[in-house]
């Protein structure tokens, strides 16, 4: 198998994603096969929310996210794994039952945890639990996930705008993350947050990046296609 990675959920998902951001080919046998994998993580120990589990591969080291940032503690790593792994079992786009009715299970689970915090006047609708962690709610809300809520999206959105440092990132928000986020957002509501990052994308790209860092080669890569989008508006 090109992309499946039986022993690790999250390198599954990585692989994945680096097809999906660089329109790589994943054949439909594959595709099912990853769907398998992926489903039957739902339920078992440590899957977060009725979502889906990391191996115990995934739990035994740091969490690095797509564009190289890291996660450290254990429930972070179940939250992101849980809302990563949905958003790619929807961009697979089989539309088989098993898979659908596993994205219910997930996006219900999900909301239930979500309600649970916003009885907490600390949180707000649109975010969830920390910044990290909002951004892999969003990244999982713009592949149509939780029932395709776009104004639980378009309310986080205004969270991270009020988090701008004047400097073209967000306090406290994985800044590369934070822009592969935006750049998964097909509307144009994470456009504003574009445009305000733009002159720190344009500093960063290719300066002291090696050509084989695949961490190096995908921020670049997400950085331009949010410049190229912005120049297209």
């Amino acid at each position: 198998m090109k992309y499946l990675d039986s022993n690790s959920l999250f390198q599954t998902i990585d692989n994945v994603s680096e097809a999906i951001l660089f329109n790589l080919d994943i054949n439909n046998e594959e595709k099912l096969q990853i769907a398998d994998f992926i489903v039957n993580q739902q339920g078992k120990p440590n899957a977060y929310a009725g979502t889906f589990a990391p191996t115990g591969v995934d739990l035994k080291q740091d969490l690095i996210l797509f564009t190289g940032d890291t996660i450290k503690s254990r429930v972070g790593k179940c939250h992101m794994i849980g809302e990563e792994a949905s958003r790619v079992l929807r961009k697979l786009d089989l539309q088989n039952d098993k898979v659908n009715i596993a994205l219910a299970k997930a996006d219900k689970g999900l909301n239930n945890q979500i309600n649970k915090y916003l009885k907490n006047s600390r949180y707000e609708f649109g975010m969830y639990c920390c910044k990290s962690c909002s951004c892999g709610l969003w990244i999982n809300l713009a592949s149509g996930g939780l029932n395709n809520n776009t104004a639980m999206l378009k309310a986080g959105l205004d969270f991270l705008k009020r988090h701008r440092d004047n400097n073209g990132r967000w306090k406290g928000f994985p800044y590369y993350y934070t822009l592969y986020v935006l750049s998964e957002i097909e509307s144009d509501i994470a456009l504003n947050e574009m445009e305000y990052a733009a002159k720190s994308i344009k500093r960063r790209l290719g300066k002291s990046k090696s050509d084989e860092n695949k961490y190096d080669i995908r921020r670049n890569y997400i950085g331009e296609q949010i410049l190229n989008k912005l120049s297209s508006n």
